[in-house]
């Protein structure tokens, strides 16, 4: 089975300060990502969603398009797909028996860069026209940036996370997100990013010679959000996301402008496979309706800027009360997370015995940063939060995408 082979690589592999390891891989298997046309995306926040939207654009306007994405959610194939379809396991399999020579000496490679040589080598195969390629951890080292041949790159909302590797300050993780600027590639910002973000990336931009564009905030209005999604304007022409939450508005901005500059290469899009591409986008765990009575949403927030936005939707939300099931990776800042989430619920039920075992916080560390809180294994969690929230409540689960309740 692949996942007995890919057991073998660490998560992070060696440490790198450039991307010759990973290129000399690339070298060796007949470098496939200089045959493929990419959009590429970084970001903290905003990529899922926005790789998922540029891809059902692409897709319905007739263009095979290979989309990858990271971490997975549900198994490991549902972060390479063509057109909306997983890699099937027999490709993978097949696939790793091509690689595999050339990594048996102990180089350090890491599954992320493994999964990224697979995702590249499958796109070939299947002859796709584009491929929306969502980085792993920054921008500048992360092994994705090996492309040479992007037509557009859209860095999305820039916040921290992941500082042990990418910075402390947000100039410097911007920098890194920002190292996926190619010379002469356009580049589309999220706009609400703070000011330092954005000077970062202007700079980066300019040194490109890269047309940087950021939508025009001004131009959004008659905004509505529901559970279903939201509806709003841009410059005079009406949209509709799958998905909901404010963010989800700006996301669409950002791609919308994308789109626009794609249409020069890519001129089968038009305003309406825009319009459908848009409306049509869902990725699981953004901000994801489960059920109803009561009403369940995961969402994937394991950051302060995304526990934010998660909590803004949440604070709009009738039902009451409120119940939060909430497991953290100790990598992350989970004590501003919880800042964010908690004045807008009534109970949190901490667990800390999900998928990432040893790395979680341990539950009752977790419990005391709410005022109301009890703690539980996850196998019992979600009855424990539907019981407290009755029919008329709401259960939030969030704070890691590796959390299976």
């Amino acid at each position: 089975m692949y996942s007995d082979i890919l057991d073998r690589f660490t998560r992070s592999g060696r440490p790198v300060t450039d991307l010759s390891r990973f290129a000399g891989l690339m070298r060796k298997l007949g470098d496939p990502q200089d045959r493929l046309t990419f959009i590429h995306v970084a970001g903290t926040n905003g990529k899922g969603s926005s790789v998922r939207m540029f891809s059902r654009i692409c897709t319905l306007s007739g263009y095979r398009t290979g989309e990858f994405t990271s971490p997975y959610i549900n198994r490991y194939n549902d972060r390479i797909c063509i057109d909306g379809e997983y890699i099937p396991d027999e490709d993978i399999e097949d696939i790793l028996g091509e690689i595999m020579p050339h990594v048996d000496g102990g180089e350090g490679y890491s599954q992320f860069e493994i999964t990224t040589a697979i995702a590249l080598m499958w796109y070939v195969r299947k002859k796709c026209d584009v491929v929306v390629f969502e980085t792993g951890l920054g921008g500048l080292l992360d092994c994705t940036n090996i492309i040479t041949t992007g037509i557009l790159q859209v860095i999305m909302s820039v916040s921290y996370d992941h500082t042990n590797v990418l910075g402390n300050t947000l100039r410097e993780i911007a920098g890194q997100k920002a190292g996926i600027i190619k010379e002469g590639v356009p580049t589309v910002l999220y706009a609400p990013n703070e000011d330092e973000v954005t000077e970062t990336v202007k700079k980066a931009a300019e040194k490109k010679h890269s047309r940087l564009i950021i939508p025009d905030l001004s131009a959004v209005s008659d905004e509505t959000m529901s559970e279903d999604g939201c509806t709003f304007t841009y410059k005079g022409r009406g949209y509709r996301t799958a998905m909901t939450g404010r963010h989800q508005i700006y996301n669409a901005a950002a791609v919308i402008e994308g789109a626009q500059i794609l249409r020069k290469k890519l001129t089968r899009i038009t305003d309406g496979t825009i319009h459908e591409g848009i409306a049509s986008a869902k990725v699981p765990s953004r901000l994801e309706i489960l059920g109803h009575s009561p009403l369940v949403i995961r969402d994937g927030a394991h950051n302060p800027d995304a526990m934010r936005r998660l909590a803004e939707f949440v604070g709009t939300l009738k039902n009451s009360p409120k119940v939060l099931v909430y497991g953290q990776m100790m990598s992350k800042d989970y004590v501003s997370s919880a800042e964010y989430i908690a004045p807008v619920t009534d109970l949190a039920i901490c667990i800390d015995d999900f998928a990432a075992g040893q790395n979680t916080v341990p539950k009752e560390e977790l419990a005391a940063l709410f005022p109301h809180s009890e703690t539980s294994d996850a196998a019992h969690a979600y009855d424990r939060a539907a019981a407290a929230a009755g029919r008329d409540g709401a259960v939030i689960i969030a704070g890691s995408l590796y959390m299976k309740i």
